[in-house]
């Protein structure tokens, strides 16, 4: 008869926490440690301008909710300084920098252009009053 082979008294030993079984050499081994940096937790190096080129572009389109004035001028100042920190820092052009800043110049051109148009017209329409009279 066939015998069945008896088994050694270490074959069901079963391995401490911790521990696995190696597969090519059936020994027990303890589990490498990685490193306990998450990549989540390292936080990707972020554009020191992003928050004033958003300011700049907020700011400048608030001339439509009725700041004439300061909302170009905040808007030309800060898209300024967004671009020149992107710049300085190497992450190139600030884009909501650049067109809070290019906005800025062309409300204010129209706003200053307004103001012109106004006051040459009522010196117009004064004249023209006085010389019917």
């Amino acid at each position: 008869m066939n015998a069945a082979p008896t088994p050694t008294p270490d074959q069901f030993d079963h391995p401490s926490t911790g521990q696995y079984a190696h597969p090519s050499t059936g020994q027990y081994e303890t589990p490498q440690s990685y490193p306990t940096q998450h990549r989540y937790s390292q936080r990707a190096e972020e554009d020191p301008g992003k928050v004033l080129g958003i300011v700049s572009l907020v700011a400048t389109l608030s001339t439509f909710l009725g700041f004439n004035f300061i909302g170009p001028v905040i808007g030309i100042i800060t898209g300024h300084m967004a671009r020149k920190r992107s710049q300085e820092t190497g992450f190139g052009d600030n884009e909501m920098g650049k067109w809070g800043f290019l906005l800025g110049l062309v409300f204010l051109g129209l706003l200053v252009l307004g103001w012109a148009l106004g006051i040459s017209f009522g010196i117009v329409g004064g004249l023209a009053s006085l010389m019917a009279a």
